[in-house]
């Protein structure tokens, strides 16, 4: 396992870039469209009910992102007002047959465990987070770490078509595919400045105190 905490990933990581992939991370499909049109490049996790102890933890850093519906329609006001058309937007999309669509794969480039709460609620323009959410996040379960990802997202070539199989069900943040996916042709959804950028200003809010101007 990857150490939860802090973790930056070296020039030799990004460099070694996978031509194919099986490790599978789960995220609402709403959430997955803003990742992968360049929308936001941050995920917030505590862990889900059928992880080993219910702690989320970085199972692989080079990941296909894998579009969940469950419960995403219940919540409506976990998105800014503007993102809340994607709600239907995305369940329209959704496949009809026993099959589900990658669009997308993902470096984690970093890991921190979030300590400067408040920060959380300066970041409005760098995610489709409702500060209902955010709010959701931080108190649910208060003694559990709360872990912002930052993901370097690539666009498949072409959408890969996953037969579904009853181990990818259920509230897990992880899976692992029976089939690799190839990431031939994938293409960044943001340039190697832009996203550099947004990390170090998304990194700087989250871990300098809260202004006493705000306090």
């Amino acid at each position: 396992m990857v150490p939860p905490v802090n973790t930056n990933m070296n020039a030799a990581e990004i460099s070694a870039t996978p031509t194919t992939l099986t490790s599978t991370l789960k995220e609402w499909a709403v959430v997955v469209r803003a990742l992968r049109e360049g929308r936001q490049i941050l995920l917030l996790r505590k862990g889900g009910i059928r992880e080993e102890g219910g702690e989320f933890e970085v199972q692989a850093r080079n990941v296909l992102l894998f579009p969940t519906y469950l419960h995403m329609e219940e919540q409506r006001n976990a998105l800014q007002p503007c993102y809340e058309s994607w709600l239907h937007e995305e369940s329209r999309r959704r496949p009809t047959g026993d099959f589900e669509r990658i669009h997308a794969w993902a470096h984690i480039t970093e890991i921190h465990v979030v300590t400067q709460f408040d920060g959380l609620f300066r970041l409005a323009s760098q995610h489709i987070f409702s500060d209902t959410f955010l709010r959701y996040r931080v108190e649910n379960e208060p003694t559990k770490p709360l872990y912002a990802l930052f993901l370097r997202v690539y666009a498949l070539e072409r959408p890969a078509e996953i037969p579904l199989e009853p181990d990818y069900y259920g509230c897990k943040s992880w899976i692992t595919l029976n089939e690799p996916v190839s990431l031939a042709g994938s293409r960044p959804a943001l340039s190697d400045h832009t996203y550099e950028e947004r990390v170090r200003v998304i990194r700087r809010i989250l871990t300098e105190p809260k202004p006493a101007s705000e306090r």
